[in-house]
């Protein structure tokens, strides 16, 4: 589920557990700041050896990616201008994207999950709270 703002600016991706399906499943579009993949292969399966090529890009803000391992949260999606546009509860193994504009998270019980965002990231200046 993607969650956009009133001019179709992708904001964050809500991706549940029980829509990744197949033995590939890719979450984001191409164009996104990051790439959101989930794999079930086969044993002896093999993903050829590859390096990844240097290649200038212009990001301008911080995107993060949360996965859920334990307990449940309620994630608040907020526009730009910082109005809440969606809430969503989160389960075990459901992954959030986040792009642009706020957000904020409560947990509804005893969480753990992984927390994966661009660097550096320098706090004073990536990060305003409202």
């Amino acid at each position: 589920m993607n969650i956009e703002d009133k001019n179709g600016n992708l904001l964050a991706s809500i991706i549940k557990k029980d829509d990744m399906k197949g033995d590939k499943y890719f979450a984001t579009a191409d164009e996104q700041d990051l790439q959101i993949a989930k794999f079930d292969l086969k044993k002896d399966t093999e993903i050829l050896r590859h390096i990844h090529l240097e290649q200038e890009r212009k990001i301008m803000t911080t995107s993060e990616v949360i996965i859920l391992t334990e307990g449940e949260m309620v994630v608040d999606i907020y526009s730009e201008e910082l109005e809440p546009l969606h809430s969503e509860v989160l389960f075990k193994g459901d992954i959030l994207a986040l792009f642009k504009g706020g957000h904020g998270l409560r947990m509804s019980s005893d969480c753990k999950f992984i927390e994966v965002k661009q660097g550096p990231y320098l706090q004073e200046i990536d990060k305003k709270r409202f």
